[in-house]
């Protein structure tokens, strides 16, 4: 069983990835489009950061039960994220966004459903707003 905190936080960060996903589908999974567009760069990079500061919020018992996640990596990346984004590569972005969250969110799920813990859906995006 996990602390309600740290399923709090599995669930919020189950819905930025779900933010990230659909922020992809809206634009397009087209890594060219990515690299040229700030606007589309921005939109996948606040939920990573968001995710990175979830991360850092869990408890060291469950990063420790959970080593394969690497905590600490996604922590780090947040924090390039807040302190020196002008040094991330929008390659990095675009690999962790659809490489790393995918499989993030996989995991996080995993673990909701076998605590029994209900799992938020992100809004649908729609060009209205």
């Amino acid at each position: 069983m996990i602390a309600d905190r740290d399923a709090q936080i599995l669930q919020h960060i189950v819905n930025y990835c779900d933010q990230i996903d659909k922020t992809i589908g809206f634009w397009g999974k087209n890594e060219k489009l990515f690299g040229g567009n700030f606007i589309y760069q921005n939109a996948i990079s606040m939920p990573l950061l968001s995710i990175g500061e979830l991360a850092n919020h869990l408890s060291k018992e469950f990063t420790d039960a959970h080593r394969k996640i690497p905590w600490r990596e996604i922590v780090d990346m947040r924090n390039l994220f807040a302190h020196g984004y002008h040094t991330m590569e929008p390659q990095t972005i675009w690999d962790t966004a659809v490489s790393d969250v995918p499989q993030l969110n996989e995991f996080c799920r995993s673990v909701l459903e076998k605590e029994n813990i209900p799992i938020p859906s992100a809004k649908e995006i729609s060009e209205e707003g």
